[in-house]
């Protein structure tokens, strides 16, 4: 063998053990070269939601208002409640922030503003309520109406921007709202601020939540069907009605999808019903015929037996005339 390939062998050995020993130290040492470490962070620990779809939210926690309001009649600094908020028979979309909040609050209420200015057929005032109540118990009103008229005022022409109303309230009220919702948040005393999830809280008439919305950018169609199945037949045009029944809300997606089986029997109950109305016509039609039939031989019945009658009185009438003949004679 030629010294030039011993050299080779040699010299690709070596590179061989290099690279054994590289695999092996990474793989000692795997969580400072790229290991992914899927545990919570501290700081979020405890955060999150637990849907209570179907429940129903205190309705008399007292709150206090932090701008006016058609609907309630009320003005900054009036005591209320999601009671009175609810007695003109609209829903309610409830979101819980703080004025202070230094990320998720302003990225979800910037996002909520851009999806109900691209939603026109169903309007806030018109058609449904908004507040937001701030999960901050020392948060004061000058902060909050503030807050309100930052993003409120944001909103296009065909909302009115006085129906979303921003409140503000004692801690004990805010923990058994936040408890009977099932959002889930702490408080960093170190950082002085609060984490928690964010989510878009739909509220029926009567109370009850009907839907939970985690988005930060929100689509105009979500906002619609969401309002649509909070309103309980109150909000939306009847079409608006038959997509809400032909769909579901897909929580992986974070929208509503079409329910491939609703599709069908929706497609099934119209096919029936185009079938019979398309048959009508032929229907009637031969019943016309049928019933014409019926009297027209019920006319011969009775012309047939009006001849019988005729013939048997003249028989009659003549053996009377030959009996009175032959008595005569």
């Amino acid at each position: 063998m030629s010294p030039t390939v011993v050299l080779g062998i040699r010299t690709h050995a070596k590179l061989l053990v290099l690279l054994v020993a590289t695999v092996a130290c990474c793989a000692a040492k795997g969580e400072d070269y790229g290991s992914v470490n899927n545990t919570l962070p501290k700081s979020m620990e405890g955060v999150g939601i637990d849907q209570k779809l179907g429940d129903v939210v205190p309705l008399d926690l007292e709150f206090t208002c932090a701008s006016s309001s058609k609907s309630l009649g009320a003005t900054s600094g009036v005591r209320t409640s999601l009671r009175q908020l609810l007695r003109d028979g609209k829903p309610v979309l409830l979101t819980l922030n703080y004025g202070n909040c230094p990320g998720m609050c302003i990225a979800q209420l910037n996002g909520l503003v851009q999806g109900l200015n691209a939603l026109s057929s169903v309007q806030l005032g018109k058609d449904f309520a908004m507040v937001s109540i701030s999960i901050d118990p020392a948060e004061t009103l000058a902060k909050a109406s503030a807050t309100q008229q930052r993003y409120a005022l944001d909103l296009f022409d065909h909302h009115d921007a006085s129906e979303w109303q921003f409140w503000v309230g004692d801690k004990k009220a805010i923990e058994t709202l936040t408890d009977a919702v099932g959002f889930r948040y702490t408080y960093d005393s170190k950082r002085n601020q609060y984490n928690h999830p964010s989510a878009a809280i739909f509220i029926a008439p009567n109370g009850t939540i009907t839907r939970y919305v985690f988005e930060i950018g929100f689509v105009a169609n979500t906002l619609k069907m969401a309002f649509v199945e909070a309103g309980q037949g109150r909000v939306g045009s009847p079409l608006d009605m038959i997509a809400l029944w032909c769909a579901h809300y897909d929580a992986n997606e974070n929208r509503y999808s079409t329910s491939a089986r609703r599709l069908m029997s929706l497609g099934a109950g119209l096919f029936v019903t185009l079938g019979a109305v398309a048959s009508l016509p032929f229907w009637l039609a031969r019943r016309s015929q049928s019933q014409n039939k019926s009297q027209t031989q019920n006319k011969n019945r009775l012309a047939a037996s009006g001849s019988s009658s005729g013939d048997e009185g003249a028989e009659a009438l003549s053996a009377d005339n030959d009996l009175k003949n032959s008595v005569t004679n």
